[in-house]
């Protein structure tokens, strides 16, 4: 059998031609002449790949990839993203205002994640119709469903859910212990006046949004998650409107709650 020819590796956005670095084959020295310095240079064509190869992985499932505007909130960037289809995570009202100057139609596509939003950022996201809050809070549930009520606006929502699971990352960029100020703890959600707010926030079914990157982490989170899932919110794999856990079913949380026995 003829093996298949390996695809050739992406060109490198920047290069020295001449002695001279370039950009997707456009001059620096030349855009510095130009432009002035300080000057900061992005490869679109390289961005546009890097999108690409997101999408292309998860092509065969419904999916919506997001793009963290705190990574770099250039409005050429979020327009160049928002063209091609992203979605966009954002912490702030100012975020929101920036997608929504960049690329409006993508206000729909954005997640609404980070601790203390305040009142006007929520209002100014429900307005805009955003896709869902990941919330971080029994406090931040309350005030969004205070606002949405005030507003008379449907809340589409996510529970940020700390399943107190170490994921074997540096300590200061680890989220998913107890002792962190992100989500909320699972015997927190579990409890029943926690439980009984969902419905005041929003006649959507909530989703559950989890983060972590271990692979053993992420089997002892999924097993964890999957058993609040079941627990607190009923969730059947296929469901209209049931929550989601990330891309894991009902039946591949029984199976990993097998394996720990």
């Amino acid at each position: 059998m003829k093996k298949k020819t390996p695809a050739p590796s992406p060109a490198r956005p920047f290069v020295y031609r001449n002695r001279t670095l370039h950009c997707d084959q456009v001059s620096l020295a030349a855009l510095a002449e130009e432009h002035g310095t300080p000057l900061y240079i992005y490869s679109a064509s390289q961005i546009s790949e890097r999108f690409q190869l997101f999408q292309q992985a998860f092509a065969t499932r419904p999916h919506t990839v997001c793009y963290a505007v705190k990574a770099n909130s250039s409005l050429a960037i979020l327009r160049l993203l928002g063209r091609q289809g992203a979605g966009f995570d954002i912490v702030s009202g100012g975020e929101l205002e920036r997608v929504r100057r960049a690329y409006p139609h993508a206000l729909k596509k954005v997640v609404f994640s980070g601790v203390g939003k305040q009142a006007w950022e929520i209002d100014a996201a429900l307005k805009a119709n955003i896709l869902q809050f990941n919330v971080e809070s029994e406090q931040e549930l309350e005030l969004l469903a205070e606002r949405a009520k005030n507003l008379a606006i449907r809340a589409r929502f996510a529970l940020r859910v700390n399943p107190d699971v170490f994921a074997e990352t540096h300590p200061y960029i680890s989220t998913g212990l107890s002792e962190h100020k992100f989500g909320i703890a699972i015997t927190q959600a579990r409890a029943t006046t926690f439980v009984d707010m969902v419905p005041k926030a929003a006649t959507d079914k909530p989703e559950l949004s989890i983060a972590i990157t271990s692979n053993d982490g992420k089997r002892k989170e999924t097993v964890t998650i999957g058993k609040f899932a079941v627990d607190v919110f009923a969730i059947r794999a296929g469901e209209p409107g049931a929550g989601k856990i990330e891309a894991t079913t009902l039946d591949n949380i029984v199976k990993a709650l097998e394996e720990l026995k």
